[in-house]
């Protein structure tokens, strides 16, 4: 059985629309992909953005500690009060001394 010439001419036809289509889904795969790096790319935007945000505030918040250290007003007496108060209990604390043995790690049981 021998292949026609309208033979081809059909094969060429589909194998054109074979590629076309395989073109175009590695194009949609390929777009598919751009947008969900995109999207990943902003959000990490999105959530760096949040973390200085509360960077900034945490500094802002230090600012307003450091002034009551400094005699700020407000509630000042009942934070250096608490501050005293801590102090005194550290100070009467008994000093923790460290205990090394001089044999430690020197002796090995290998009876079990």
């Amino acid at each position: 059985m021998a292949i026609q010439p309208i033979d081809l001419s059909v094969i060429y036809s589909q194998m054109d629309n074979v590629a076309k289509f395989n073109a175009s889904q590695n194009h949609s795969v390929q777009f598919a992909n751009q947008h969900g790096r995109d999207k990943a790319a902003a959000e990490n935007l999105e959530k760096s953005k949040i973390v200085q945000n509360a960077a900034q505030k945490d500094i802002d918040s230090n600012k307003i500690k450091n002034n009551l250290d400094q005699g700020g007003s407000g509630g000042q007496g009942l934070y250096s009060g608490s501050r005293k108060k801590k102090d005194e209990e550290d100070q009467n604390l008994p000093e923790q001394k460290e205990f090394k043995d001089p044999m430690l790690g020197k002796i090995i049981d290998i009876t079990g």
